[in-house]
């Protein structure tokens, strides 16, 4: 089965019926614990569902307080938030970067933890985007044991196993597009999935995806008929001795 390729733009500029036709994907960034006036009422979220194509996704992401791991009256808040965005834009991924703070030791993976049972459900997949201290090869192992994804920059890090991945293509240092090539390794490194959720966060991010999809669509085997036997005009036709009739 070939991969299901969700492809977004590092954020919506304009008309979201006007995006949807260029990109599958749209983040939802967290709402901050502080703003919550400010965040997108359950109209509006209902709204921009309903000017999507149904296999349209959203991605929701944590609000910072969620991403601190810090319990308190702004940590739930943007929990729920996240969770209601999340209900009415049916989403099934919802995505916790995590804070250089939150290092490898106990208390944050209990808190991890304690979060991803929050957040789990059966037709959601929680992706964790780590950042500080953290080896991918480490959070990795981590997330498998919680049944979860870890988002990663596929040009720049391995693309963990599993039957999704999340990769963020990041315009840093000197990189500000993607040659053929480079989006090559990327289809590489991600390889074969269920599904693969890739935001583009470059200027060139459509064409760049445009180019993406083609290195991931899946060629056509060639036809392959019955041979059929070719000999000189003219020239006798010769069988050999156990095909003859006894």
């Amino acid at each position: 089965m070939p991969t299901r390729l969700h492809i977004a733009a590092k954020e919506l500029r304009g008309d979201l019926a006007a995006y949807a036709k260029r990109f599958d994907l749209l983040e939802v960034r967290g709402v901050e614990a502080a703003r919550l006036r400010a965040a997108p009422s359950a109209a509006t979220l209902r709204r921009w569902r309903r000017a999507v194509p149904p296999q349209f996704e959203f991605a929701v992401l944590a609000g910072p307080s969620v991403g601190k791991l810090k319990p308190g009256d702004a940590f739930e808040a943007e929990v729920q938030a996240m969770l209601a965005a999340a209900t009415v834009l049916e989403s099934r991924v919802l995505v916790v970067p995590t804070d250089a703070s939150v290092t490898p030791a106990k208390i944050w993976r209990d808190r991890l933890g304690s979060l991803v049972d929050r957040l789990r459900h059966d037709a959601i997949d929680i992706v964790w985007e780590p950042s500080g201290v953290w080896e991918i090869e480490d959070a990795a192992a981590q997330a498998k044991k919680w049944g979860i994804v870890v988002g990663v920059d596929p040009a720049r890090d391995v693309v963990p196993a599993g039957p999704v991945a999340y990769a963020r293509l990041r315009a840093a240092g000197g990189t500000r597009a993607f040659s053929t090539a480079a989006l090559q390794k990327v289809a590489d490194a991600i390889g074969e999935r269920r599904d693969a959720y890739v935001i583009i966060e470059t200027a060139a991010a459509l064409k760049e995806g445009k180019v993406l999809r083609t290195l991931f669509r899946p060629t056509k085997p060639k036809r392959v008929g019955t041979s059929r036997l070719i000999r000189p005009r003219g020239a006798p036709l010769r069988v050999r001795d156990d095909e003859q009739e006894e």
